[in-house]
């Protein structure tokens, strides 16, 4: 038997997820099924506490410094 960990886009996380529902538990079983929780946004609130508290501990990403790692990486694809 055979494990693997998997990054899923939450885009086709439900197409990849119904995929696997079409096995038998006993061929293929979720063993964890997690989001990760520093993208899980609950309210409007929560995202500005957020941004104030990386703004206070100055601990951000400025505008163009991400949009430098974004181009970066499309490149290196």
């Amino acid at each position: 038997m055979h494990s693997l960990r998997l990054d899923i886009d939450n885009s086709v996380y439900s197409q990849f997820l119904s995929f696997v529902k079409q096995f038998k538990q006993s061929e293929v079983s979720i063993i964890e099924d997690k989001v990760r929780e520093d993208f899980v946004v609950s309210s409007v609130e929560d995202v500005q506490k957020r941004v104030a508290n990386a703004e206070q501990n100055n601990n951000f990403t400025s505008h163009e410094e991400f949009w430098f790692d974004i181009d970066k990486k499309i490149k290196d694809l």
